[in-house]
């Protein structure tokens, strides 16, 4: 079983610019470093974020890789290595958005006034602060401007360790990529004239494979590989033998992949099943217990449990 999603292949320019810097053969950026410490705190913070994640309301899978791992594995692998390793570092990270103007980029929750003067310097406290407060209770200055505000939240943040500044920031999948200062500096080393991630993608895989990128995942399970690659622009493929798994790879690029009038309408149409059933097994009373003798309800079951029987080859007992 396999599934297929191919994206449109993104106009590029007719003569490409050369990178700013020499090549390193045809090393890829994985190849020659990678952002280990980075990328285990930031797939760490999305498997905390249970419900929330992209795909795993489709079903639960053992294995699912993270889509920050699967997107970083594909852009390290498709970006150049060149000699001027800093700046393929700096480039990878702005792409990630967990380079300083990308985290800012990805910061939606304020931090609380006792964070703020508890990390401020005690010399620029009074600035912002009104007099007496200290680490257990903090005010801000009545009367100060929302430009001193963002001032004092940008500055304090980027005080912060990476993995701090993730509790105040949504995931790299959930905003649009890099800042479009960013992007002045992403092309300029790679000579790209990209403003979108499937831009990139596109004119990096024009140039060294003479076509969009294709990524296949012959072992896909939960699909993320896949749906990451589609989603950042490549062509994308999935198979498995597992058919619980080419299904739920179907339903990431299908369903969620889809949109959110595919995802309702969806929705929709399980709901009206859904409620069919219902409505025949409770006429039928399948799985219903007969009525409580003290309340009047009858209860029915909302869970099941199956187990499958093998006969054992060496002793012949069913286990």
């Amino acid at each position: 079983m396999s599934n297929v999603v191919t994206r449109p292949t993104v106009k590029t320019a007719e003569k490409p610019r050369p990178p700013a810097s020499l090549l390193v053969g045809d090393l890829s950026f994985i190849e020659t470093q990678f952002p280990v410490s980075k990328m285990s705190v930031e797939s760490y913070a999305e498997r905390r974020a249970n419900q929330s994640q992209t795909i795993t309301g489709l079903g639960k899978w053992w294995g699912r890789k993270p889509l920050v791992l699967c997107r970083a594995t594909i852009l390290g692998l498709l970006l150049p290595a060149t000699d001027n390793p800093p700046k393929d570092r700096d480039v990878f990270l702005r792409l990630m958005t967990m380079d300083d103007d990308g985290m800012l980029r990805r910061k939606s929750v304020n931090m609380t006034a006792k964070d703020l003067f508890s990390r401020l310097p005690p010399g620029d406290r009074a600035r912002y602060f009104e007099p007496g407060s200290n680490d257990e209770k903090a005010k801000l200055k009545r009367g100060l401007s929302q430009d001193d505000k963002n001032e004092l939240q940008r500055r304090v943040f980027q005080s912060l360790s990476h993995d701090e500044r993730l509790e105040y920031c949504d995931r790299p999948e959930q905003i649009d990529g890099p800042s479009p200062a960013s992007w002045v500096i992403i092309n300029s080393h790679l000579g790209t004239r990209a403003s979108s991630l499937p831009e990139l993608v596109a004119e990096l895989g024009e140039r060294r494979f003479g076509h969009v990128l294709r990524v296949g995942d012959s072992f896909c399970g939960g699909g993320s590989i896949p749906f990451e690659a589609a989603r950042i622009g490549c062509n994308a493929y999935g198979s498995d033998l597992n058919p619980v798994a080419a299904l739920l790879t179907w339903a990431s690029l299908n369903i969620i992949g889809g949109g959110e009038q595919v995802a309702a309408e969806v929705q929709q149409t399980l709901r009206k099943v859904f409620d069919a059933v219902d409505s025949q097994l409770t006429e039928w009373g399948i799985e219903h217990r007969q009525p409580d003798l003290k309340t009047g309800r009858r209860w029915r079951a909302d869970a099941y449990l199956y187990c499958t029987e093998t006969t054992c080859p060496e002793c012949g007992c069913n286990c």
